[in-house]
């Protein structure tokens, strides 16, 4: 197996684990148990439990990333089009996750390592916003990027209460895209 493969394996069994058991199951020496390799691998790709954790929040981050700039490239036509694709994207990708993404922000949380990680994130998110959004709306400068950062709090907010079962899928992304499109309109 080339490396890059044992480190998409070595995550998915992470995935699982936490799935099945919660964050604090998951450890390098249970994660090479559990995918059948060496302890010296697992360190090897992650190096601490705090590596393995981010190199996991960043596995489930970077395919909701794709498969928006997929959906974007595809089928944005209009600023609604674009909302609509942002939306789904993002609570899709927090209901496909699972409970397990939302353990593993929990159990980082507390690290100045995943803080630093997580703003790097929601500034790749607020850049990706921008892009797919300037060619409708006016977000300029330090401005516009609030706005922006405000709608990724809501998306988060709001996929958070979906992957609870606390509203539906539908629910959070009609609200997530009527929060999106009246801050927006405002940037018209």
């Amino acid at each position: 197996m080339s490396k890059d493969q044992r480190r998409a394996q070595l995550l998915e069994t992470a995935a699982v684990i936490v799935r099945a058991e919660g964050t604090d199951a998951l450890t390098l020496a249970r994660l090479a148990e559990q995918a059948g390799v060496t302890k010296p691998i697992a360190y090897e790709h992650f190096g601490t439990r705090a590596g393995l954790l981010i190199a996991l929040y960043r596995y489930f981050d970077e395919r909701q990333a794709q498969a928006t700039q997929a959906a974007l490239a595809s089928d944005a036509r209009t600023l609604d089009d674009a909302v609509a694709i942002l939306a789904a994207a993002y609570v899709d990708c927090v209901l496909q996750a699972g409970p397990e993404f939302g353990a593993i922000a929990a159990a980082l949380s507390a690290s100045e390592e995943m803080e630093d990680f997580r703003q790097t994130l929601r500034d790749g998110y607020v850049d990706l916003y921008q892009k797919a959004l300037s060619r409708y709306a006016d977000l300029p400068g330090k401005a516009g990027r609030a706005v922006l950062h405000g709608l990724i709090g809501a998306a988060d907010t709001l996929g958070a209460a979906a992957a609870a079962g606390r509203i539906s899928r539908a629910e959070a992304v009609a609200a997530l895209s009527r929060i999106m499109l009246g801050a927006l309109s405002l940037s018209r």
